[in-house]
């Protein structure tokens, strides 16, 4: 997990067509709502579960454990939508899809997933050192996050997990939640978690509030 003191920050330069076409990274800051600290922090989190990329997905297809790269497919597709990475979260579903229904579809999904991954990867690790070809750059803020980015960055962290624990956190942070959510898009969320349904809490989280 993700330290809680002095997150790095994104900084916007000029990210071109090629860096937003890997990570539409002012779209992912839009979804939560311009929080730039919290983004970060999703960035973060996503290299390093993912630092090995689609290899545990295909793993699981040659050890023919579909119902285990059903779900890796399933949290990869979740994930890669909360950080803008399009391409990627497109291709997880195209995967997700040939493994529940076309199984002769899956290693063609999986090939065109690898290489979504290795750019997305690649990019995130050049975001990382500061090298981002007109794109973003990450620096240390000059104060910690406020405890409720990080109350925020923790439900989509779980979420995002599929962790039942995200449950006992809208019970217990409600109140501050709803300060940050507003109180439709927390309800939206609220139901999404209790009906276990995580995909649609997370879309009810990147939706605008009304």
């Amino acid at each position: 997990m993700l330290s809680k003191e002095k997150p790095p920050a994104l900084v916007e330069l000029r990210p071109d067509a090629a860096t937003r076409a890997v990570i539409d990274m002012a779209d992912g800051i839009d979804r939560i709502m311009g929080n730039r600290d919290l983004y970060a922090r999703m960035l973060l989190r996503f290299r390093s579960d993912y630092a090995h990329g689609a290899v545990p997905i295909g793993a699981a297809l040659a050890a023919g454990d579909a119902i285990l790269a059903h779900r890796l497919a399933h949290t990869l597709k979740g994930a890669a939508g909360m950080i803008g990475a399009h391409r990627l979260h497109q291709q997880a579903c195209t995967l997700e899809l040939a493994i529940r229904t076309d199984p002769p579809a899956q290693q063609a999904a999986l090939n065109a997933l690898m290489g979504s991954f290795d750019k997305v990867l690649h990019l995130l690790d050049q975001v990382v050192a500061g090298s981002a070809p007109g794109g973003f750059a990450l620096e240390m803020p000059q104060r910690p996050l406020m405890q409720d980015p990080v109350l925020l960055a923790r439900l989509v962290e779980l979420l995002i997990d599929a962790d039942g624990a995200a449950v006992d956190l809208l019970g217990e942070s409600g109140a501050s939640l709803r300060v940050i959510l507003g109180d439709a898009r927390l309800a939206r969320v609220t139901k999404a978690v209790n009906d276990f349904d995580f995909e649609g809490a997370l879309r009810a989280l990147r939706q605008t509030a009304l």
